[in-house]
Formats: structure tokens, sequence, C-alpha cells
């Protein structure tokens, strides 16, 4: 059955595209980004407090979550931000959604979870969707030497958030998702604030609007510090693969989302785009056991 908070987290992801644009009319990319993790950090670890929940660690487990916020917040962002700059948000858009084929070939790889052909049909009808979406958007798909940079930085972005998906697993076995998160989130902020400083010396602060602040609020709290955590408590109970189809479901929301709020045009090829990829996670959901461990 389809998660609902799941699916809850890619409309949110998928319209926070629009927020995200809103906002960078004001903010500068990487002044954004900071701030962004910062307060999503923030907001989780005073939901910690309010809930008591405890903040211990074990020893072992503390280079896993650094490592964890290298991956999925520092890394994931500067190539995200990087090869967006290079190559066209199409192509971009269309390189990041496949990180669930990354992350099942890790997992086939790794023998962690046995990967059906229910699944790969899943995952391949998914991927034709996006194709079909993104292809059919303004401008549509391109491919040159000059974007060529842009295309494989998204493409190892995607294999970034594959892989931050997949390496949350083990501590997601012992702490709680929020937990998880948090520290996570601060860790990755840390270490993007050395990378963000200059833009953050430079934004002009008082010239930010009250929508791009309240645009940028929605990105931190909602997308940001909630989404992140059911995203992980997804992975906690249904597995990596089983949650990760939920990425190809972001890309057909935000071209929905702008069709019928921003006055964008949709097509009929990509209403079938996004009946491919609904279809294509429920066939990947349908998958009966959980994640499919195999014994390592």
């Amino acid at each position: 059955m389809p998660s609902v908070r799941l699916l809850f987290v890619a409309v949110v992801w998928g319209v926070n595209f629009a927020f995200v644009k809103f906002a960078l009319i004001d903010f500068h990319p990487l002044s954004f980004t900071v701030l962004r993790f910062f307060l999503a950090a923030l907001f989780l670890v005073t939901i910690m407090l309010v809930n008591r929940e405890s903040f211990s660690l074990e020893r072992r487990d503390i280079g896993a979550i650094i490592s964890l916020g290298f991956i999925g917040i520092t890394l994931y962002n500067l190539l995200f931000m990087e090869g967006l700059y290079f190559t066209t948000a199409s192509n971009a858009a269309l390189f990041i959604s496949t990180s669930p084929v990354f992350a099942a070939l890790m997992l086939a790889r790794s023998k962690r979870e046995r990967i059906t052909a229910q699944v790969v049909a899943g995952l391949l009808l998914s991927t034709l969707g996006v194709f079909l979406i993104i292809q059919n958007k303004p401008g549509g798909l391109g491919f040159s030497r000059r974007g060529l940079t842009g295309d494989l930085l998204t493409l190892g972005a995607a294999v970034v958030w594959a892989l931050y998906t997949m390496k949350a697993k083990p501590l997601l076995e012992r702490y709680s998702a929020i937990k998880v998160t948090a520290y996570s989130m601060a860790a990755g902020t840390v270490m993007l604030l050395p990378i963000g400083a200059y833009d953050l010396l430079h934004q002009s602060w008082r010239t930010v609007s009250i929508r791009s602040w309240s645009a940028f609020s929605f990105s931190a709290l909602i997308s940001g510090g909630l989404a992140f955590t059911l995203w992980y408590e997804g992975v906690k109970k249904i597995g990596v693969t089983r949650t990760i189809v939920y990425h190809y479901i972001v890309p057909f929301v935000a071209v929905l989302f702008a069709a019928l709020f921003l006055g964008e045009r949709m097509v009929l090829t990509q209403v079938l785009g996004g009946v491919c990829i609904l279809t294509g996670v429920y066939l990947a959901q349908r998958n009966n056991s959980e994640g499919v461990k195999l014994s390592s």
C-alpha cells in the first residue's frame, strides 16, 4: 500500500521548487542553503526537547552521523547547485530523478535487499514517466558538450542522494528518525558554513521581502525539517528501495503545481508521464516483504 506520509513528502518537495525559486529573488543561493538547514536542524532539536527525547549517541555512531551529514547535506547541495549552474533545469531534474535506480543497484550489489523483477519494472516505468514529463517542459531536454559538466554533476548528486538514503538505515535501527535527521543536518550545515560564509556575509538581509521569508520558512521547516524526518521514517519502516521510489513523484508534482497555480501549460504527454510514475511506484510498493532483506 502507498505510504500517505511519503506521498506528502513527495508533494512538499515538488512544491518546494517554486518556493525556492521565489525566495532566491532576494537570497543568495548559499546563504539560503546554509540558513535553511540550520533552521531545519534547530526546529528538529526543539521538537526533541519538547518531546523530552534523549540526545545521547553511542560514540561509535558519531562518525557515521557526520558522514551522513556530509553526504546528504553538504555534498549533495554543492553538486546540485553547481550542476544546475552548468546545465539546464530540465536536464538536472531528469538526472536527479535517477537516484532510485542507483539506490537499487547499490542495495543489490551489497546484497542488503533483493531487487525483484517487479521492482525493476516499477523503476523503469517511473523513469520513463519522468522523461515524458521533463521532455515536454518548455525548452525540454538538451544535451551539449557545454552542459556535460552540469549533467555529470547532477548525476553525481543523484548517486549521493541514493547513498544518503541507504547509509541512514543502520542508524535508524538504533535511533529515531528525528534524531538522525537533526544531527545529520546539523553536521552537514557546519561543513557547509565555510563554503557559504561569503554569501552569508554579503547577503542584504534588509531587502528580503516578507514573501521571500515566508517561502524560506516553508522550505526550511516543512520541506526541510518535517519532510526529511518523514523520509527517514519511511526508510526505517519499509526499507530503502520502497521509500526512494517516491522520489520519482517529485517532478510530476512540480509540473502539476506549476500548471495549477503558476499558469504554466501542461500537455497530455506529461499527464501520461504522471500515470507511468504512479504506476511504477505502485509496482515497487507491491513488493511484499519489507525491503526484502538478505542476510549479510
